[in-house]
C-alpha cells in the first residue's frame, strides 16, 4: 500500500499518475471529493490499481455523519484493502490525502475533530504503507521506503 500527502492542489493526483505510470484501463480511480463513503462492495476489483483520492473530505463525512467508530472504520478498510494489494504482486492500493493538520488550531470543534481525526487515521496509514511521499508544488519527497 501506497500513501501520498501535501498541500491542497500541490499536485499530489497528477504526481501519482506518473510515478506509477497509471492507465485508466488499468486503475479504479474513487474520488471522495463529494463526501460519499467507501463501500468494499462498490469498488471495482478487477483492475490491479486502485487509487482512492480525497481521503480527508471521506473522514469529513465519516464525521458529519456521527460515525462514532471513524478510526477503526477507516483502519478496517485499509486492512481489508491491503490484504487484497498483497494476494497479487500486481495489485496495488494507492491513498491521496492532503494535509489539514498544520497551522491554526480551529476554534469550531468540528474541524478540530477533522483535523484530529484526519492525523490520526493518516499515521495508521503511513504504519501500514510500505511507501509515504509528501508532495509539494509537484514535487515529491519520500517519507518512507
Amino acid at each position: 500500500m501506497y500513501f501520498v500527502t501535501g498541500g491542497s492542489f500541490n499536485g499530489k493526483s497528477m504526481w501519482v499518475k506518473t510515478h506509477f505510470n497509471l492507465k485508466e484501463t488499468d486503475t479504479t480511480w474513487i474520488s471522495l471529493f463529494s463526501g460519499e463513503r467507501i463501500h468494499l462492495d462498490e469498488i471495482n476489483f478487477s483492475n490491479s490499481v486502485i487509487v482512492i483520492e480525497g481521503l480527508e473530505y471521506g473522514i469529513r463525512s465519516a464525521i458529519l455523519k456521527n460515525d462514532s467508530e471513524v478510526r477503526k472504520s477507516f483502519t478496517i478498510l485499509m486492512q481489508t484493502l491491503k490484504q487484497w494489494e498483497e494476494e497479487d504482486p500486481d495489485r496495488r492500493v494507492i491513498w491521496i490525502g492532503s494535509e489539514v493538520g498544520k497551522g491554526i488550531v480551529p476554534m469550531e470543534k468540528l474541524s478540530r475533530e477533522w483535523r484530529d481525526m484526519t492525523g490520526w487515521v493518516y499515521q495508521d496509514l503511513s504504519k501500514m504503507s510500505k511507501q509515504v511521499w509528501l508532495v509539494w508544488y509537484g514535487l515529491a519527497t519520500s517519507l518512507k521506503g
